[in-house]
């Protein structure tokens, strides 16, 4: 995002939301603007400073103001919907979608708030059939993920500190240790990680006694 986007660019959005006619040639930046808006639920910031687009989660993607005009007649224009200067709210057909972005499950809801200084454009995939509910529904919360912990029956040493314990923290790939002053991963023994057994676990540490089947995958 430029804090110096020309002033024109946000002018073009607006007068566009107010209804002015507004006339451009296809441009694959247009269509990349579209895929990244479809790219799950959005919200989207327009104005004079930028073109900022939040996804689930809290990630962030910045660009310039130029091709926001565009990018939204292109989206209205396949809905066809006239703006005239207010709130809009309307359904995507799953086809209109489609023939935007080129990928499936595009069907959406699209909430459009004109302002002064900024403009707003949510997009939800529908949670059920018929029109956008009246209240925009937030941005979901990004599901949190869980840590697992291998169990052991018998404590087994940490190859890169030497403590021994019967508890690590199950990554993907590797196990992780718990000591503070260590906290470096390692890959334990086939054998010894066909025994552990992995639990969720919220920051109470069980420790096993017994050696459990081969849960672990």
């Amino acid at each position: 995002m430029r804090a110096d986007d020309p002033p024109g660019d946000f002018a073009r959005v607006r007068e566009l939301l107010q209804g002015a006619p507004f006339t451009s040639r296809p441009r694959s930046v247009v269509t990349t603007m579209l895929r990244v808006l479809f790219t799950g639920d959005t919200d989207t910031e327009i104005s004079a400073r930028g073109f900022t687009v939040r996804f689930i989660g809290g990630r962030t993607l910045s660009y310039v103001t130029e091709p926001a005009a565009a990018t939204l007649h292109v989206l209205l224009s396949r809905a066809n919907i006239c703006p005239r200067g207010q709130p809009l709210a309307f359904r995507l057909a799953e086809e209109d979608g489609h023939a935007l972005v080129g990928f499936a499950d595009a069907a959406r809801w699209v909430w459009i708030f004109p302002g002064d200084d900024l403009v707003l454009v949510s997009l939800r995939r529908p949670t059920c059939p018929g029109p956008p509910p009246a209240d925009l529904p937030p941005l979901p919360l990004p599901t949190p993920v869980k840590k697992l912990y291998a169990h052991l029956a018998l404590p087994l040493p940490c190859p890169c500190c030497g403590r021994s314990a019967t508890v690590y923290r199950a990554a993907p790939d590797a196990w992780i240790c718990g000591d503070p002053r260590c906290g470096r991963s390692f890959s334990p023994p086939q054998r010894t990680r066909a025994l552990a057994e992995l639990r969720e676990d919220a920051g109470v540490v069980v420790r096993e006694s017994s050696a459990r089947p081969k849960i672990y995958r």
